[in-house]
């Protein structure tokens, strides 16, 4: 007998954290945006004081299952915590996928009036993808999915030196060039951060070379993003507790130029982000990081290089093939909420995209209207 517990309130948490684990080592997810570390500091930073709805399945009294879901008040929905900073939401399953799903959507249906779920950057192969349409016959519910973006990786299955001999002479020969060059300029160091002790002088010189990269002109960077240091040192933090940190940084005679913000965990490194100071850009400091980072992370037992993000031609260099995504939109089988739902996460996403300006017009407009109500009656 399958049973759903509600937890409502983020400060339970906490308690739910061993539950948490059991479930992940049930389920056998190897994702490193569902553990309970990822997920609690990420709702510290972006979902301060907003309402959550994480469900947790129970086989009787074994917990086999936990949605972590967040309501979304702007959507008038239920989403995942998946942001420009966490990637690939899914639903920890560990006992029969179909059965958990069905009685999950059952329970929403019973606590909303319509269900409106929404499934930003869900990895293609998720078990998601392949039993939701069947499920949604049944449960009397629309499924939508909308192709996303492709995230290079790289197979680690060879030592270092037989990955370069795969590659074309041209490659080898870039590589060498690039570090060489920078080693006649001056002293170069390679700093590997994994340990406590380790992470606030390293935040520090991450930080220096934030604010000197290319991200900072776009507003993208730590510095430049309200927060978003923090956030990634309370991260940092988080990781190194589970000996997970894997951070690499490139000093040139003691300048900090180049840095790769990465966790280790289960198996695969995931690169979660990484940049460079602009004002050392011809010697291509970058290039140069990820020769030294990749050949300590052949050294470990470490079977894939996640680059995260979207592709690009000197990800693509690299990488051994690509991790397709897709966007699912859960919808109630209701002709008017299929189509306001629709709407606004399909249709008006892409108005805004490929025609911002019908959107800038329509506000246009708007704002003399929304003045005369303001001002009221003359």
């Amino acid at each position: 007998m399958l049973t759903i517990e509600e937890i409502t309130n983020v400060n339970k948490l906490p308690e739910l954290r061993e539950v948490w684990k059991k479930v992940l080592d049930v389920s056998k997810c190897d994702n490193l945006f569902l553990t309970y570390e990822w997920i609690t500091v990420w709702l510290n930073h972006f979902w301060k004081d907003k309402p959550i709805l994480f469900l947790l399945i129970k086989n009787e009294k074994d917990p086999i299952g936990l949605a972590p879901l967040l309501v979304d008040g702007e959507k008038e929905g239920l989403v995942f915590p998946v942001n420009g900073h966490s990637y690939r939401p899914d639903l920890i399953f560990g006992g029969d996928h179909e059965e958990m799903l069905k009685i999950l959507f059952s329970h929403l249906k019973d606590r909303f009036r319509r269900v409106n779920l929404c499934l930003y950057k869900v990895e293609l192969d998720s078990f998601l993808v392949k039993i939701l349409p069947n499920v949604a016959r049944e449960c009397g519910i629309v499924p939508v999915f909308k192709k996303g973006s492709s995230s290079p990786f790289l197979s680690i299955s060879t030592d270092w030196q037989s990955f370069l001999k795969s590659k074309s002479k041209h490659f080898r020969e870039e590589q060498k060039r690039k570090v060489n060059k920078m080693t006649k300029t001056g002293q170069l160091d390679f700093v590997k951060v994994s340990s406590p002790g380790q992470i606030h002088e390293a935040m520090q010189d991450i930080l220096i070379i934030e604010r000197n990269s290319w991200k900072e002109k776009e507003g993208a960077s730590f510095t430049a993003v309200p927060g978003l240091g923090e956030f990634y040192l309370d991260v940092a933090e988080a990781f190194a507790k589970k000996q997970c940190l894997c951070t690499y940084l490139l000093y040139l005679n003691s300048v900090p130029i180049a840095h790769l913000f990465g966790i280790a965990y289960e198996n695969r490194y995931y690169a979660l982000k990484t940049s460079y100071d602009e004002s050392y850009k011809e010697l291509s400091p970058g290039v140069v990081l990820f020769n030294y980072a990749l050949q300590d992370i052949f050294q470990s037992n470490l079977k894939e290089f996640d680059f995260l993000g979207v592709e690009s031609r000197w990800k693509n260099e690299i990488a051994s093939g690509t991790r397709d995504h897709v966007d699912i939109f859960v919808y109630p089988k209701n002709i008017p909420y299929f189509f306001v739902g629709y709407f606004e996460n399909t249709i008006k996403p892409l108005v805004r995209e490929k025609a911002p300006f019908v959107l800038n017009l329509k506000r246009r407009f708007q704002r003399p209207l929304e003045n005369e109500k303001k001002k009221g009656p003359m």
